[in-house]
């Protein structure tokens, strides 16, 4: 290979993830985890200049893995696009003195107390908040604060672990609960109530952001705080509140000195109007929302940041809010947890009009687990649209044709 080909470090992730880089003309290296890598992920791995498989998100090793890479062959950038090599990525990028993600940016998104105490001092960000460790602690934000209120781990993620508190006999039940305060410390704040949640993805090159894409997530019903389906963009009337949730975005990526690289931002709208920011990471969104981004607007985040590594990329831009021509969108199947004595064939819905992919894990004999956070769940299915007339079409013919029977002799239909 050329030595003088821009050396990419990439950890964690996803074999589509080298592809991009690769077919960009970067020289590629990787460390993390190859568990779930298919033979053809592997055969992208063989692509690659070196490989460590240990899981990126030990930072030690990855920086040490990192180190003996850069000795052999120098190292240009650090980058990760998912949530465990973040941190490693950052890390590595500030000790070799290599281009990455910023390390203040990083600290002050992976750890929300920390989020909590630079938005504090930006009024038209900040939102009522305190670390709490025990039950005296909650006790007693619960006294200046009121209720509704929510307590999340400090650095948790996927909603694993968060507890949506409105009454007080919810409140009584986290107080006397032994076992929820060995997992502390939380994260305790004022609470956004409403079953909307607005997901902005950006890009940042050289300081300057740019919103590449926003979607609606609808939650399920409280107290379960689990997304059931994303749109990007956002439906009417939903689609309202687009320029103040940007502009309040955009003031939150500079109080975090964010510089380069992408970021995931979730924002719920308070009842008197006020975007308020609920969480932020430096990375794409789950459940392949960049790629819904791409359908409905155009801007290839992944490749857009990575061209900005190679030589001339000083002078790669990004749109910001750019036009939508299309939707994007994901649902969710959330069935009964009663046993399952069969299901229709899910191969049925490749020939449903605007269904792209799916993933489902219903099974017969089995009892499909209930969805409290945003990790597995029995079903997704990816739709690519035209736009939001087609997505109600496209749900109601999905309704007709996956179904659930269960051994009581119930049928389920999923509803959106």
């Amino acid at each position: 290979m050329d030595e003088r080909t821009p050396h990419l470090l990439v950890l964690s992730g996803w074999a589509g993830v080298l592809e991009t880089a690769l077919s960009l003309g970067f020289d590629v290296s990787f460390i993390g985890s190859t568990d779930d890598f298919t033979p053809r992920d592997r055969d992208v791995l063989d692509r690659c200049r070196f490989v460590y498989e240990i899981p990126a998100e030990q930072i030690v090793a990855a920086l040490e893995a990192a180190r003996l890479i850069h000795a052999k062959h120098p190292l240009d950038a650090s980058v990760s696009f998912g949530e465990f090599g973040l941190e490693s990525s950052a890390v590595i990028a500030d000790a070799l003195g290599i281009r990455g993600l910023p390390l203040a940016s990083v600290a002050a998104t992976r750890y929300k107390d920390r989020m909590r105490g630079i938005l504090a001092d930006h009024p038209q960000l900040a939102l009522g908040w305190a670390r709490v460790a025990d039950a005296e602690g909650l006790a007693t934000f619960h006294a200046s604060h009121g209720l509704p209120l929510i307590v999340k781990p400090v650095a948790g993620s996927g909603s694993v672990g968060v507890r949506q508190i409105s009454t007080p006999d919810e409140l009584r039940a986290v107080l006397d609960d032994a076992g929820f305060w060995i997992e502390g410390p939380y994260l305790a704040e004022e609470l956004v109530e409403g079953e909307v949640l607005y997901s902005v993805e950006t890009v940042t090159l050289g300081g300057q952001h740019a919103v590449a894409g926003i979607s609606l997530c609808r939650l399920a019903p409280y107290p379960n705080l689990a997304i059931t389906e994303i749109s990007v963009p956002p439906p009417a009337p939903h689609d309202r509140p687009i320029q103040s949730i940007s502009r309040t975005v955009l003031a939150f990526l500079d109080a975090i000195g964010h510089t380069w690289g992408l970021t995931h931002t979730e924002v719920k709208v308070a009842p008197d109007g006020r975007p308020v920011i609920i969480e932020s990471q430096t990375r794409i969104g789950g459940f392949r929302i960049f790629r819904m981004v791409e359908h409905a607007g155009g801007v290839d985040e992944i490749a857009t940041v990575l061209r900005s590594l190679l030589p001339g990329g000083e002078s790669v831009t990004s749109p910001h809010l750019p036009p939508t021509t299309a939707v994007g969108m994901v649902v969710s199947l959330i069935p009964p947890a009663k046993r399952v004595r069969r299901t229709a064939d899910a191969e049925l819905l490749r020939a449903v009009e605007g269904v792209d992919d799916f993933e489902i894990g219903i099974r017969p004999g089995e009892v499909p687990l209930p969805v409290a956070a945003n990790t597995k769940r029995p079903g997704l299915i990816w739709l690519r649209l035209p736009d939001h007339a087609a997505a109600e079409r496209t749900k109601q013919a999905i309704a007709r044709t996956y179904w659930v029977e269960f051994e009581d002799g119930d049928v389920w239909h999923p509803s959106f």
